[in-house]
């Protein structure tokens, strides 16, 4: 089946300088194993992505760069990292068409906060300056090391593949703030931030905090992700 990813990007070096858009070899591991086939999507007029996702199974919103709090109305805090208006136009689009047009949809850390944006929520725009302090949202250690836990809090796709109470890897410093309309908290950290969201009445709307990509034991997310869209393309 074809799964979208939206493009990641880095300026290339040498003697033309220019933007490069691709994706992160885990994802294509991680979403390979699971038996998809890949599309990069790369910013382009919005007007030409209906056609696009129409032929699409489900979309993936990888991680990346930080949301520019404009997109939510808020100035900059002085910790802001690097943000990217043409990708947030791109994936801020594709996360509202998933929403309203059931197309299944699965957002990694950058994705979540995407999602729950594109929906009307907000960010905590860096969270060691705003109030998470006892907690090590970025962590120092490589994967396969493991960050901190999280509690899953009521039903959700999460526990098809996890238990009630599982480690994650842990490479943010923005967090969801607000939940938007609609979005419901699947699991949370120690400290109470909400780390796991899915979208109530859509077939498969799932954003998570951490990067199951980076992490072989957590790639039946993306199983159960492509388990959805077959089940969708079969009823």
């Amino acid at each position: 089946m074809l799964i979208g990813v939206t493009a990641q990007s880095r300026d290339s070096e040498g003697l033309f300088r220019t933007r490069i858009w691709g994706l992160l070899e885990p994802y294509l591991r991680a979403l390979g194993q699971a038996g998809a086939s890949i599309v990069i999507l790369p910013p382009q007029p919005t007007e030409r992505l209906p056609t696009l996702l129409r032929r699409l199974g489900a979309v993936l919103l990888p991680g990346g760069v930080d949301v520019d709090p404009a997109e939510f109305g808020e100035e900059p805090l002085p910790a802001l990292g690097e943000v990217d208006p043409v990708r947030d136009g791109l994936e801020l689009w594709v996360a509202r068409y998933a929403a309203e047009h059931g197309l299944p949809a699965l957002g990694i850390c950058r994705g979540v906060q995407v999602m729950n944006v594109a929906l009307g929520g907000n960010l905590y725009q860096d969270l060691p300056s705003q109030g998470f302090g006892t907690l090590q949202h970025y962590q120092k250690a490589p994967p396969p090391a493991l960050g901190h836990s999280l509690e899953q809090v009521g039903e959700s796709p999460l526990d098809r593949v996890f238990p009630p109470r599982f480690r994650v890897n842990s490479y943010h410093h923005q967090g969801l703030k607000r939940l938007a309309p609609g979005l419901r908290a699947a699991a949370v950290a120690p400290d109470g931030l909400v780390e796991a969201v899915f979208l109530e009445g859509h077939p498969f709307y799932l954003g998570v905090q951490w990067h199951p990509e980076l992490l072989p034991d957590h790639w039946g997310l993306f199983e159960v992700f492509l388990r959805a869209v077959e089940g969708m393309r079969g009823s």
